[in-house]
C-alpha cells in the first residue's frame, strides 16, 4: 500500500462493516477508511459490489470502483447460505458501525436487522442508505441518484426554470450518491462521537432524496417562505477560447474593483451603478457589460485581470484539465496508489484536511474476495482447514479483478 501517512487518522481503531454496492453506502465507507477506520466490505457473491463492472473505458479496473473503495478490505460471501451468514453475523457482532444500503427491510429478513444486531453488540451502530428512507410512501421504491435528481427538483431548476425552459438532462455526475454518502458520513460521526459519550449505539436512516432535498441552498425554501418559484444561476461568460464565471457584484465594492479589472474605472460613478441600491437596481446591466468584456479576452487573461483585482473568477475547465490543474497537486487531492493490475497510478484523495490528525487515501481499492481468509482468520479466528471448507462449499468468493 502507498498511503504517506504520518498521523493516525481521527477513526484509527474504529471496525466498520460494508453491505452496499455502487456509490451511496460506498463512498460513505470510503470516508470513513481515509480517516482511518478498518472497513471490511462485504459483497455479494458471486461477481461483487455492481460497480466493479460499470467501466466504459476499457481500463484493467472500474475507476468508479477504485474511487469509491479505496483502502478498504473486501470480503466475497453467499449471505443465502447459513455459513456465509454466520459470517456476517460474526463481523458485526464486532464492529462499531454497520453501513449497510440494502431496500428497506432486507437486513431484518436476514436477521441482520438493528434490533437482532443490537442484541449480541449494544453499542452498534447502524447507518442504512437508502432512496427514500426506511419509512414513507416511497420507502419500498428503488431508489437511484437520478430518481432523487428528478423528485427532490434538482433537474428543474437546472433545466425547467429557465427562460426558456430546456429538456431536462443528467448532469454528468451523481449528485444525490455523493451527497448522501456525505451525510451519511457526518450521521456516522455525530453517533459515534454520542456513543463516546453516552456508550448507546443507534440506528442512522438516511436517504438520497432527503440528502439532495436538505442540501438545496434557497429554491425550495424560498417556495415553502412564500410561494414563489425562484431559481438563481451562477452566470457563465463566453470569452475569445472558451468559458468563465464571474459575477458583476453583488456587493458594490466587488463591482468596483471589476471595473478596474476591465479598465472601465468610470463605471463604478456611473449614475446606474454608483452605490449599493442603484447596483442591485441595474445588475443585470452590470453583467451585461461584463459579458461584453469578458468577450473581448481569454479566458487566461479575465482570470488574471480579475484575480488581480480580488474578483472572484472561475475558468470552465474541461476534464482533463480540471483533474490535473496546479491546484489539485497544490491540496493533495491526488495520490499516488501501488494497484495490484493497474500498478502506479493516481487515486482521488481526501478533501479533508487536520492540523493534529491525518485523513486519504490508505491503499488500493481490494480485488474481489482479497481479504477473505485474512478476515476470517484476525477477526473470527477461523482456521486454515475451515476456511478450506468455506471455499470449497462455494460460501466464498476470490477473483482477479
Amino acid at each position: 500500500m502507498t498511503d504517506g501517512t504520518k498521523k493516525p487518522g481521527p477513526y484509527a481503531g474504529v471496525r466498520v462493516v460494508e453491505l452496499g454496492a455502487l456509490i451511496a453506502g460506498p463512498s460513505c465507507g470510503k470516508y470513513l477508511a481515509d480517516h482511518g477506520a478498518d472497513v471490511i466490505k462485504v459483497e455479494r457473491y458471486p461477481l461483487g459490489d455492481i460497480s466493479r463492472h460499470s467501466n466504459r473505458t476499457g481500463a484493467k479496473r472500474s475507476p468508479m470502483f477504485l474511487q469509491h473503495n479505496a483502502g478498504k478490505r473486501s470480503i466475497c460471501v453467499d449471505i443465502k447460505q447459513p455459513d456465509g451468514l454466520e459470517i456476517v453475523r460474526g463481523l458485526c457482532a464486532k464492529a462499531d458501525v454497520v453501513i449497510q444500503a440494502f431496500t428497506p427491510g432486507t437486513m431484518d429478513r436476514l436477521g441482520l436487522g438493528y434490533e437482532t444486531l443490537k442484541a449480541a453488540n449494544p453499542g452498534i451502530i447502524m447507518c442504512s442508505i437508502s432512496g427514500f428512507g426506511q419509512t414513507g410512501r416511497n420507502a419500498n421504491r428503488p431508489g437511484y441518484a437520478h430518481l432523487a435528481h428528478s423528485m427532490a427538483g434538482w433537474l428543474s431548476m437546472q433545466f425547467v426554470h429557465r427562460d426558456p425552459p430546456e429538456t431536462p438532462r443528467g448532469p454528468g455526475i451523481a449528485i444525490a450518491d455523493t451527497t448522501t454518502g456525505l451525510t451519511a458520513f457526518g450521521a456516522v460521526g455525530a453517533a459515534l462521537y454520542r456513543k463516546a459519550m453516552t456508550g448507546e449505539g443507534d440506528h442512522l436512516d438516511i436517504a438520497l432524496f432527503d440528502s439532495l432535498y436538505g442540501s438545496n441552498d434557497s429554491s425550495l425554501q424560498t417556495y415553502l417562505t412564500n410561494g414563489e418559484i425562484d431559481v438563481w444561476y451562477h452566470p457563465v461568460h463566453a470569452t475569445k477560447d472558451g468559458y468563465v464565471t464571474a459575477l458583476a457584484g453583488p456587493d458594490h465594492a466587488s463591482w468596483r474593483r471589476a471595473c478596474v479589472a476591465m479598465g472601465q474605472p468610470e463605471l463604478a460613478e456611473d449614475p446606474h451603478f454608483c452605490d449599493q441600491k442603484s447596483l442591485t437596481g441595474h445588475l443585470d446591466e452590470a453583467a451585461a457589460i461584463m459579458q461584453d468584456w469578458l468577450a473581448s479576452v481569454t479566458c487566461a487573461e479575465a482570470e488574471q485581470a480579475l484575480t488581480e483585482n480580488h474578483v472572484p473568477c472561475g475558468i470552465v475547465y474541461t476534464i482533463d484539465q480540471a483533474a490535473r490543474q496546479p491546484q489539485v497537486t497544490d491540496r493533495g487531492l491526488t495520490v499516488t496508489v501501488d494497484d495490484p493490475l493497474l500498478g502506479k497510478h493516481d487515486q482521488i484523495n481526501s478533501a479533508f484536511k487536520y492540523e493534529n490528525a491525518e485523513s486519504g487515501v490508505r491503499g488500493p481499492a481490494p480485488m474481489l474476495g482479497e481479504h477473505n481468509a485474512e478476515v476470517l482468520r484476525e477477526e473470527l479466528g477461523y482456521d486454515d482447514e475451515r476456511i478450506a471448507r468455506l471455499q470449497a462449499d462455494a460460501v466464498l468468493q476470490e477473483k482477479q479483478m
